[in-house]
Order: structure tokens, then C-alpha cells, then sequence
């Protein structure tokens, strides 16, 4: 009989040890495991178990079961104790609890700040009722295997998810802009949206004055923010009051029928009132007409409760609705396909064409919660290697208190309740340090977050969860080696304060500043980049240009008026008109036909118009040919001026170009008359693009552009307003080019500060930390440096002697950070088609940045030490 397999079971023997009294327990079970194997020798292994379940049972009565008031006591009287050794500890050692409360707090800060961005991100657009039951239509096409998604569709699309499509409740058309309003005297450009009826069906949001179904419902009408009507109205009731829109050359009138509240922060759709659709005419005549060859409408729907979106769109595929309504006959290797997206993915869905809402960024997401948990981690290292180097100073009392009958799990909750302890009040002052820092955090990365722990029900319940994982993982180890010492060896001093532990330690000192030192050479890398976008050669002049966006067409007609008082002042040193700026060509064309094109070949061409002054203007170079010449007819319909881009790519030198000839999709034949040198009309991610000039006339003018002198500011666009507003009434608007440059690498700059913050945080906690394990090395090597200076020692030897270690440490981390810092460098860098090479004088700078702060980290301990009384350092001992 195999007496491994064949023994009592064990939840009962378990079951009977935890209510059976101390005193008579181990008899008791004794007893019942004889007669277990007596039972077991005349039956079954089945009726033998049984057998013992029934006289555990059997013990359940008042004289066998153990007072759980008086252990539970016990057990209060034991926590009790821990929670005072814990505080006295605490107390004690001030320069390791502040060490490790400070570094924890700023660890705990970094990560309730980035979990506040992170929760502030993937919140959007949850306020609406329903909002996991709404989506929109995108379109997505594929040819020749690149793909591309629009977010536009046609008009008639909402009428027909609802006629043909049962899972769809309601549907809704909307499209959005920024207008000019104006009521009375009253005039503000606002943002705002279009959309039909059915607006207030699908996006449940509530209305404070006006109702759902009805407020959009006939042409003309307008639902208002009160944010709005304060601006318009002050605190007069706005409804049935009018207000005037202007949009291109169309003037509208609107009566206010609705009030809303103002949007919510987290909303993607970000406006101020939404207008009637059915005003437009473009837009009834659509779906009178069903027109379906124009897509210029965001389409939303919300689902009948219990539909599956999936679904969905495997039935809209199978409609072929583009086929059946557009006449489309797709070419091959071409594929037009609906596709159904939830709203709630809107505010981070970057890769939509003429998409509408603010947008995040899910690589930012990713990034940043990365850096928390790398952050939070360093502090958690910290406190590991300090509990370690104060190991030895423990090591006694845990001796003592296994002498006296302590157990190995009692000692390990004891040492992880201090941890949890110390991570609790460490939480109380990151709370502190997060309200101080928040105002500039949500600055720095341009949103407004707020820390209200109460706000959503699960944000409470999952930072104390993780402050108890802190705790537990910081004090993990040390808990679990001190509770293993064996207390004859300790209470005989049989420990070397250098054993094994010190490998962990090292471990953890290397790791700690491999990640610091990559964050530090990473965060220089950035700034070099921003730096070269700032000072690189763009191919054009941005400094001290005022542009002046023409959004009244009306105004356009006065062009040439303006610029004749514009030329009479001498603080304009050169104007000019044009339909853009050089700071972002959207518009393209492909070309069909060059001399010397290949079979099949066209293509794609950036366009622009500008006036005869736009090259002199911009100080862009003129390397072959001629500028434009009001006094050449043909300069207005044929003449052309190309970038060297351009010119490579149809096959020519800039020389041989003049004069030659090519055809746009549909257009007459273009003659080069000049070329001009390749300058960046995108931002420096992408590469410089192909470009063609045309001669701008009046007509097509959005941009009045002006050089001026850098003193007399003030006065300058004084002067300017006075001579734009007597010919419109839309309100005077300008800004300087270089701050519109500068808005093209928002998110980089932003990106590079706030590593920059994050990795001063980091470089901080791993600073702390090797403060306090030079200091507690200094403490427990003074009997040591007492000897060595009676010996001889020089201050300088002492030193070096207590830094070596740590600065060797500090050597290896630094050469394991060079690759990683490199492939994730090299990796961001990629995303710039004008980019910094990664050079060794950055590694170099960076590795004497960070021996220079362990210096000084390490020194005030060591030189302390060094000049150090021998004397006292032996009485210390």
C-alpha cells in the first residue's frame, strides 16, 4: 500500500487545525490519522476519507472549538505591534524613510499624472446616452494595394441605413467648419457644425431649452451653446432671436430654436451651435435628386439595442451600395468598400481623410504609460536597495523575534506591511506633489486634466490596488530574505554585510540608471532634432512676415486697392498675394503628358498660386528662367514656375525645362517659364514634393502676406487693420508665419518637453537612491576608513575608494543605455525626412552629465567620511 497517495485529506486536516484548539490539536489530528489507516486496511480508500470527514466533524462541538474572539485579538495585538515597530523604524532611520517616501511620492506622482492623461484620452465622447451604440460610415478605398479611408460620404447614405438596414435606429448627416456669426454689432468666428433632423436622436445630448425632434427640424433653425448666447444675447432668452452666418458667399439666417450646454471637454465634435442642414441648398437638392457623386458629409447612426456592428458592415459590403448608386465600376486592382467604426474610437483614429473632431494620439498612449511603469518601478528599485544595505542592521531583531517563536510568514507580513506602510504615506505626498505640478503638466501637453479620485467609480479601487502591488513588490525581497535567516547564525554575528545581496544590489543600481541614462540621452537627442528644425535652411524667409487670411470672398475684388495703401507705408518692406503660404502646399494635381514621359507614368504635383512679388517676398531663389509678368497674357493661363523637385521628376535640368510643356488631368498645355530652388513647403517629416506656381489673380486670393520691420509692431498692424476692415465686415485676422511654422511640430516640441520633465523625475528617484546607498555604504564602512586614514589614507584615497564601486556601476549602465537609446532614437527619427544623425559626441556629453551628478551624488557622503575624525570612527564602532 503506497502511504504517499493513500493519506488522510488534506482541506480536512486543514479544516481541523484552523477550529480545533491549540493545546489538543496535534493529538487530536494523531488520533484520527490512526484510525484513518485502521479503516484504510479493512475498506475502501473512498470510505476511509469519508470516515475522517465525519470525525472532523465530529470535533465541531463548544469544548474542541478554539476562542476565535481571543485569536482574533491576537491577531490585532500582533498587527498592532508590526504597525508601531514599523512607525518607530520609520522614525529612526529619517534619512532612509525620506529617501524612500520621496523617491516613491515623485515615482507615484509621475504615474497619477500620466494615468490621468491616459484616462482624459480614452474617455472622449462617452457623455452621450449610448455612445458604445453609435458609429459612422467611412469610406475606404484600395488601388493598386495602397489603401485610403475618407470620412466623408454622400448625402442620401443616412436615409438609406435606415431604410434598408433594420439594425440602424436613426441616422444623421452632419459636417463642420469654423463660420463667422453675427447678430446686430455682434461678430465672432465660432466653431460649429451642420446637421439634420435627426442630430439630437442619435447623440442623446440633453437640451436645455428646445426639443430633441424637433429643434433641427425645419430649415433655417439653429440650436445655440450658452456660452453663445451669453456672447450674443447676455442674459436675454435667445429663442426666436436671429442670427446671421456667413460661409464662403453665402449669407445665412438663422432663428434660435434650442439651448444646449456647453460641450464637454472630452468630446471629439467640438462646437458651439449646430445649424439646420436643410438650409443648404446643395445639400436638399442631394437628397430630393438622390445624388450619390458627391461626398461631402460625415455620416453617424445609432444601433437598435442588440445589433452587432460587425455585422453590419458585412451586410453593407454585400449591398454594394457603390456600385449600385454611384454607377461605380471599380478598375481592376480597385475596391470601394463602406466600413462601420464606433464613435468612441473617433478621437484617436488618425489615418481618416477630411476627418472631423480633435484628435489624439495612440502612440502618445502607449509612450507615456511605458514611462510611468518605468518611472514607478525605479522608485520601487530604490526602496529594494535600500532595505537591503539595511539588512544587516535588521538582521538581529529578526534573530531575536524567530528566538521567541515568530514564524517565517509572520516576519514576511511584518516587513511587507512597513513597505505598504511607507508606499501609503508616499501616496499622501504624491497627492500633494500632483496638485502643485498639475497646472503645469496639463499646460504642457495642452489638456485639462483635474484629479478628483471620486470622478469615475474605478479610478479610487484601482490606486489603492496599486499602492498595495507597490508595496508588495518593493518590499518583496528584503521581506522574504530576512524572513529566511537562520536566527544561531545571526545572534552570533555569523553575517557578512557583503554577501549575496550585494550581487542584487548592483543588479538593480545597474538597471536603475541603464533606464535614466537611456531617458537622458533620448531626451538630448530630441532637442538636437528640435533645434535643427529651427535653424535648418527651409529654402524661404519666415521672419518678421505678417499674413492676413481673405475669408470674404466679397473682399477679394479690393485686393488690388489694399495693396496700393499697403506699398505707401514704409513699414511694409515687401506684399504679396497668394491662394496659400509656404508653410503647408495642400493642393494637387497629377500630370498626364511631359516630353519625355514613360508609358503609363503621370504625376502628382503640389499647386499653388501666387502674385509677382511671392518669390521676392519669401526670399525663395529664382536658378533658371523668369518670375511671372503682370504684362504677359500668356502668364496668366499657361505660364508655370516649377520646383527643382518637379523638374527631376518629369526628367529635365532646371535650363533645359524653360519653355517646355505638359498637361495637368484635363487641363491645356502649362509652359515652365522659370524654376525655382527646392524649399520646404511641408513640415521637415516630409520629404519636398514636386510644385508648380501659377500666377494668382484676385479672385483666387486667400492670403494677403506682408514683410515688415521688427520695430513698430503695433502700429504696423494697426495700420493694416485700418486699411481690411472699411472693405468687409468680418473681423480683422492675422498671424505671423513663424508661429505658424512652429504649429507644425506642436506635438514634437510637446513630446520633447514632456520627456524632458518625466526624465528629470527619473534621473531624481535613481539620484536618491544612490544617495542613501553611499550613505548607509559610508556608515557601515566607518570602522574601516577610521583604519585606513590611521594607515595613511588621504582624504582623495578615502574617496575614491567609496565611489569606485558605485561609478563602475554607473560605467556599465551607461554602456548597456547606448544601444537602447540608439534603436528607439533611430527609431523616432525615422518619422523626419530632415533628420540629425545620432553621433557619439551625444553619448559622450551625455555619459559626463550623469557622472558628474553621481559625483556630486556620492561625494557629500564620501567626503564626509573622508574628513572624518579617526578617532571618532573608531569610538563609533
Amino acid at each position: 500500500m503506497n502511504r504517499n497517495k493513500n493519506v488522510p485529506p488534506k482541506l480536512a486536516n486543514r479544516f481541523l487545525h484552523w477550529f480545533l484548539r491549540e493545546n489538543i490539536a496535534e493529538e487530536v489530528a494523531g488520533d484520527l490519522e490512526e484510525q484513518f489507516y485502521h479503516k484504510l486496511k479493512n475498506s475502501s480508500l473512498r470510505k476511509a476519507k469519508l470516515d475522517y470527514w465525519y470525525q472532523v466533524f465530529n470535533y465541531l462541538r463548544p469544548f474542541a472549538i478554539k476562542n476565535l474572539k481571543t485569536s482574533n485579538m491576537s491577531r490585532y495585538a500582533l498587527l498592532n505591534s508590526y504597525a508601531k515597530i514599523s512607525w518607530r523604524n520609520l522614525l529612526k532611520q529619517k534619512l532612509y524613510s525620506s529617501i524612500n517616501i520621496g523617491g516613491l511620492a515623485i515615482g507615484l506622482a509621475s504615474f497619477i499624472l500620466i494615468l490621468l492623461y491616459v484616462e482624459h484620452e480614452l474617455t472622449y465622447d462617452h457623455f452621450y446616452g449610448d455612445s458604445d451604440k453609435i458609429h459612422r460610415i467611412v469610406n475606404w478605398q484600395s488601388t493598386m494595394g495602397e489603401s485610403d479611408k475618407w470620412a466623408v460620404t454622400p448625402a442620401p447614405l443616412a436615409t438609406l441605413l435606415e431604410q434598408e438596414f433594420p439594425e440602424v435606429k436613426k441616422a444623421t448627416s452632419i459636417s463642420n467648419g469654423e463660420f463667422l456669426l453675427i447678430q446686430e454689432n455682434n461678430s465672432f468666428w465660432e466653431k460649429g457644425i451642420w446637421a439634420d433632423k435627426n442630430y439630437f436622436e442619435v447623440f442623446n445630448y440633453p437640451l436645455l431649452v428646445g426639443e430633441p425632434k424637433k429643434v433641427l427640424a425645419e430649415p433655417n433653425s439653429i440650436v445655440i451653446s450658452e456660452t453663445l448666447a451669453a456672447k450674443f444675447f447676455a442674459k436675454e432668452n435667445p429663442i426666436g432671436k436671429s442670427i446671421k452666418l456667413k460661409m464662403y458667399s453665402s449669407n445665412y439666417d438663422f432663428m434660435v430654436t434650442g439651448l444646449m450646454p456647453d460641450v464637454p471637454e472630452k468630446s471629439s465634435l467640438k462646437f458651439q451651435f449646430i445649424a439646420s442642414l436643410n438650409s443648404r441648398k446643395n445639400y436638399v437638392e442631394a437628397l430630393n435628386e438622390n445624388l450619390w457623386n458627391n461626398s461631402s458629409y460625415v455620416t453617424f447612426f445609432l444601433l437598435e439595442d442588440g445589433a452587432n456592428p460587425k455585422e453590419l458592415e458585412n451586410k453593407i459590403k454585400v449591398a454594394n451600395i457603390p456600385q449600385k448608386f454611384y454607377a461605380y465600376e471599380p478598375e481592376e486592382d480597385e475596391e470601394l468598400q463602406y466600413l462601420v467604426e464606433p464613435l468612441l474610437d473617433l478621437h484617436l483614429e488618425q489615418a481618416v481623410s477630411f476627418d472631423v473632431g480633435l484628435k489624439g494620439d495612440k502612440n502618445y498612449i502607449y509612450f507615456y504609460s511605458v514611462l510611468a511603469f518605468l518611472i514607478l518601478i525605479l522608485a520601487c528599485i530604490n526602496y529594494m536597495n535600500l532595505a537591503i544595505a539595511r539588512s544587516i542592521n535588521r538582521a538581529r531583531e529578526v534573530g531575536l523575534r524567530k528566538v521567541i517563536g515568530a514564524f517565517k510568514n509572520q516576519i514576511i507580513a511584518q516587513f511587507l506591511g512597513e513597505a505598504v506602510l511607507i508606499t501609503l504615506i508616499a501616496f499622501v505626498l504624491s497627492l500633494v506633489l500632483v496638485q502643485l505640478i498639475l497646472p503645469l503638466f496639463s499646460a504642457l501637453i495642452e489638456r485639462p486634466l483635474t484629479l478628483d479620485l471620486l470622478e469615475n467609480s474605478l479610478t479610487l479601487p484601482a490606486i489603492l490596488l496599486l499602492l498595495l502591488a507597490v508595496g508588495i513588490f518593493s518590499g518583496s525581497y528584503p521581506a522574504f530574505f530576512m524572513s529566511a535567516l537562520q536566527p544561531v547564525k545571526v545572534l552570533k554575528g555569523k553575517i557578512d554585510s557583503r554577501s549575496r545581496n550585494s550581487g542584487l544590489q548592483r543588479v538593480l543600481v545597474v538597471l536603475q540608471y541603464t533606464v535614466s541614462i537611456s531617458l537622458i540621452i533620448s531626451s538630448f537627442v530630441i532637442y538636437q532634432q528640435m533645434e535643427y528644425i529651427q535653424t535648418k535652411e527651409l529654402g524661404y524667409n519666415k521672419e518678421h512676415v505678417i499674413t492676413i487670411p481673405i475669408k470674404d470672398i466679397n473682399l477679394r475684388s479690393k485686393i488690388d486697392v489694399i495693396k496700393n495703401e499697403w506699398t505707401k507705408n514704409p513699414n511694409l518692406l515687401s506684399v504679396a498675394q497668394s491662394s496659400g503660404l509656404p508653410v503647408d502646399v495642400a493642393n494637387g494635381r497629377y500630370i498626364d503628358e511631359w516630353d519625355g514621359k514613360q508609358l503609363e507614368a503621370s504625376l502628382f504635383i503640389n499647386q499653388s498660386s501666387i502674385g509677382v512679388n511671392y518669390l521676392n517676398l519669401f526670399e525663395i531663389d529664382l536658378i533658371a528662367g523668369r518670375n511671372f509678368n503682370l504684362d504677359t497674357k500668356s502668364d496668366y493661363d499657361v505660364g508655370t514656375i516649377l520646383n527643382e523637385t518637379a523638374v527631376r521628376a518629369l526628367g529635365w535640368t532646371p535650363e533645359k525645362a524653360i519653355g517646355k510643356q505638359f498637361i495637368r488631368e484635363g487641363n491645356q498645355p502649362d509652359v515652365v517659364v522659370g524654376v525655382v530652388k527646392d524649399f520646404n513647403m511641408h513640415s521637415l517629416h516630409e520629404a519636398i514634393n514636386p510644385l508648380m506656381f501659377k500666377l494668382c489673380e484676385s479672385k483666387h486670393t486667400g492670403v494677403l502676406s506682408a514683410r515688415v520691420k521688427p520695430n513698430q509692431l503695433r502700429e504696423t498692424i494697426e495700420f493694416l487693420e485700418s486699411t481690411i476692415t472699411p472693405h468687409t465686415d468680418y473681423p480683422f485676422e492675422y498671424a505671423f508665419l513663424d508661429d505658424k511654422f512652429d504649429q507644425l511640430y506642436k506635438n514634437d516640441i510637446r513630446l520633447g518637453k514632456t520627456f524632458g520633465f518625466f526624465t528629470i523625475l527619473a534621473i531624481l528617484i535613481a539620484s536618491l537612491g544612490l544617495f542613501g546607498l553611499a550613505a548607509f555604504t559610508t556608515k557601515q564602512r566607518t570602522k574601516e576608513i577610521g583604519i585606513r586614514k590611521v594607515l595613511g589614507a588621504s582624504p582623495i584615497k578615502i574617496f575614491s575608494l567609496l565611489a569606485e564601486n558605485f561609478l563602475k556601476l554607473i560605467a556599465l549602465a551607461f554602456v548597456l543605455s547606448i544601444p537602447l537609446a540608439w534603436y528607439g532614437m533611430e527609431k523616432w527619427l525615422e518619422n523626419f525626412a530632415f533628420r540629425i544623425d545620432i553621433e557619439w559626441w551625444m553619448f559622450a556629453i551625455t555619459g559626463m552629465s550623469v557622472l558628474f551628478i553621481a559625483y556630486f551624488t556620492i561625494g557629500y557622503q564620501s567626503i564626509k567620511a573622508a574628513l572624518l575624525n579617526p578617532v571618532d570612527s573608531l569610538r563609533s564602532e
